[in-house]
């Protein structure tokens, strides 16, 4: 079990370089909704009616194990009637527009940040259900994480049998935080904090740190009123099928994780949580 003392000691293991970049995905869309994918792992997604309010920014380091090419994916649906639900075929006029840039914060501003990759809808011209475009970029980053690199194939796995374990694995979180257990949730959690502080350089000093994320998970579970894991979730595959999870497959929380704790100002919150199997025969392990 994690300690307390080891959880909040996470940013002191955080190593901190020369330079220190982190990649940024920029989106613009209008008439259209969209999911958009780095290394094949659902980064942002939008299925909301209106447009975006200018050009919206996605921190994506934690995709990024390590430096050399990335793949990205976007995926153009037609725009929401209501939330959660869309019409039929992609709009003539749909505009989704994607960037891609990097640079460090704090030490650039962000328009002098470096654009690598940049993608925009060519014009619709056939009634389509969607529309799916890729590309790559390069990245250069200091640091190199295994992630789920090691993982296994979890395609060949009987599906029936994988998803059990997964949703046992959901069951068990949500026990989890039911009973405020605050060891045993971060014990879960631990190593996919670990990499996500590194990607995004969160040391001790930094103002987003981990030096009292033990007692900020206490109060986020003590102000929980009720935990809940919905059942109308599908099964997704990510990352060359070395990921699974479980995303809510319609409505206004499409692509949300099914489970969620209902705080004391009533605002929903999310879990989201994505596993990967580290080796042949073991227990599927929470890594993003």
């Amino acid at each position: 079990m994690i300690t307390k003392e080891k959880f909040n000691s996470i940013s002191k293991e955080v190593k901190k370089f020369d330079y220190n970049p982190t990649y940024q995905l920029k989106v613009t869309n209008n008439l259209c909704t969209y999911e958009i994918f780095i290394n094949d792992l659902l980064v942002d997604d939008f299925f909301t009616t209106g447009r975006s309010a200018g050009e919206q920014n996605i921190d994506i380091p934690q995709y990024i194990l390590k430096s050399g090419i990335q793949s990205i994916r976007i995926k153009a649906y037609p725009k929401a009637i209501r939330n959660g639900v869309l019409e039929t075929t992609v709009d003539s006029d749909a505009d989704l527009r994607i960037r891609i840039v990097y640079g460090e914060y704090y030490k650039q501003k962000f328009d002098d940040f470096k654009e690598v990759f940049k993608l925009k809808l060519p014009k619709v011209e056939l009634n389509l259900p969607f529309i799916e475009l890729e590309g790559e970029f390069k990245a250069e980053v200091p640091y190199v994480l295994d992630g789920w690199s090691k993982g296994v194939d979890l395609s060949k796995e009987d599906t029936n049998e994988l998803e059990a374990e997964v949703i046992k694995k959901f069951i068990e979180l949500k026990t989890t935080i039911e009973n405020k257990d605050v060891s045993s949730f971060a014990t879960l959690i631990y190593e996919r904090e670990k990499e996500i502080a590194q990607a995004y350089y969160f040391d001790s000093k930094s103002s987003n740190n981990y030096n009292n994320s033990w007692q900020e998970l206490e109060a986020e579970f003590k102000n929980s009123v009720s935990v809940e894991l919905l059942n109308d979730y599908t099964m997704k595959y990510y990352s060359e099928n070395k990921i699974v999870t479980l995303l809510i497959n319609k409505g206004k929380f499409k692509n949300f994780s099914p489970l969620f704790i209902t705080n004391i100002e009533k605002e929903k919150d999310f879990y989201e949580f994505y596993f990967y199997r580290p080796n042949p025969g073991s227990r599927l392990e929470i890594i993003r």
